[in-house]
């Protein structure tokens, strides 16, 4: 009797509670559908964390074989933009040592471009750049030889910043001025300094340059030029004073000195100047 009145207690519990079935069965179909996922996304950060472990051994592994390859070597040097100094000097002056560590030497390189300036005086500037997969290229940017000294009837190239070259050469070469009794290399520089500023219609002009010092003046030099004249004028006035030189020359009748030590002023060979020269040189600047 009691247990017929118990299970009809609990048919009238459960007929009473419909809703807390419905909402517990829903909870566990709800779990049930996120369990697959949940699990999916486990499973992705585990890939990912393993594929980072994995990507980082590798690389390092390819690093570790990269450097004890031939490929961290040094393998090859290049020169490019070399004319007047042999490729293989370059290389040899440089110190740079195939065989050798290829980055270790890369990031000395200020130190093998300033070994290759200093031992090649025709070498302005040395610049080592990476080329291909263990290859450096020297790039070369060479001083111009614009003059030459002559003494004793031998000719010795001069560079663009003064510098005389000890090669030798018999005969000049030609549209180069031919720089005659200095014996002071530092004067050459002073001279090449002005010089270098000179248009190059100018340059052209000139075919031999003369050092001729007085007591007075040791900054005295005489121009020869292509059109039979002679210059007299002083090394730090010869930019200045060879503007007007055009000028000068096309007012004379014949070829003659034109004397620009003090002033401007023009006279023939062989003649003293004359007031009549120093008022026409004069108009001429005008």
């Amino acid at each position: 009797m009691e247990e017929e009145e118990n299970e009809t207690v609990a048919e009238e519990s459960a007929s009473e509670n419909p809703e807390t079935e419905e909402k517990q069965k829903k909870t566990y179909e709800s779990f049930a559908d996120r369990l697959p996922k949940i699990k999916e996304v486990r499973n992705k950060r585990l890939y990912r964390r393993l594929t980072l472990i994995v990507s980082v051994f590798l690389i390092a592994i390819v690093i570790v074989l990269y450097f004890v390859s031939p490929l961290s070597k040094l393998g090859n040097i290049s020169v490019t933009g070399s004319e007047a100094v042999d490729s293989q000097k370059i290389i040899v002056q440089s110190k740079l040592e195939k065989g050798k560590s290829l980055w270790e030497q890369f990031g000395d390189r200020k130190i093998y471009e300033e070994k290759i300036e200093r031992q090649l005086p025709r070498v302005k500037k040395a610049s080592i750049s990476l080329n291909g997969i263990n290859s450096f290229n020297i790039k070369i940017d060479e001083y111009k030889v614009v003059a030459l000294e002559s003494v004793n009837n031998v000719y010795h190239p001069i560079l663009e910043n003064g510098k005389i070259l000890p090669e030798e050469m018999k005969a000049p070469v030609s549209g180069m001025p031919v720089f005659q009794n200095f014996k002071d290399q530092s004067i050459i520089k002073n001279l090449m300094n002005s010089y270098n500023k000179l248009p190059e219609d100018l340059k052209q002009n000139i075919s031999e340059i003369r050092y001729a010092p007085s007591n007075a003046n040791k900054e005295l030099i005489n121009l020869h030029m292509k059109d039979a004249n002679e210059v007299i004028v002083n090394i730090s006035q010869l930019e200045e004073k060879m503007a007007y030189y055009s000028k000068v020359a096309s007012q004379m009748e014949k070829p003659g000195i034109i004397d620009m030590e003090v002033g401007i002023f023009s006279y023939p060979f062989n003649n003293e100047a004359t007031e009549e020269s120093v008022e026409e040189s004069s108009q001429a600047l005008e």
